[in-house]
């Protein structure tokens, strides 16, 4: 599912989206710092301040940090601690959770023998990703860090 590629992608967005936000940001600080420098009016200085802070908390929540948590995520997925677990596909949501600013679809994997309720375990599957067309009863082998799906297979 996971490419080293795939993390290289994410660092080189985060680096496209950084330079984007900070250039502005770097401009209207620079801005505060020679309206300061040169007696301007108090006013203005605090409003370029205020105008180059909000820049950033916003660029930084809507633009940059969801890109480091992809990149944890795909580092994760990649290098990570992971386990397999076998069982057997019961279902997979239709729509998208967030979960640590990400978006999974929740998933769920019976791993028992005798197909009991207690035997289900929850997965989350990337839902930047292709669903796969998984059909309820498929035998599958979640390979995944903590709970969120990293690869998988058929298992015959």
């Amino acid at each position: 599912m996971y490419q080293p590629g795939d993390y290289e992608q994410n660092r080189a967005q985060l680096r496209a989206r950084l330079a984007a936000a900070g250039i502005p940001f770097f401009l209207l600080l620079g801005a505060a710092g020679l309206a300061f420098g040169l007696r301007w009016p108090q006013a203005v200085a605090m409003a370029l301040t205020v105008a180059a802070c909000s820049l950033a908390v916003f660029c930084y929540c809507l633009f940059i940090s969801p890109v480091i948590a992809y990149g944890k995520h795909i580092d994760h997925a990649l290098h990570g601690r992971t386990r397999d677990a076998a069982g057997v596909f019961v279902r997979m949501e239709e729509n998208a959770v967030a979960r640590e600013g990400l978006d999974y679809y929740a998933m769920t994997l019976n791993v028992g023998d005798k197909g009991l309720e207690e035997d289900d375990r929850l997965f989350y599957y990337d839902a930047n990703l292709p669903r796969p067309a998984w059909q309820a009863g498929q035998r599958l082998v979640i390979t995944s860090y903590d709970n969120r799906v990293t690869a998988w297979r058929a298992d015959e």
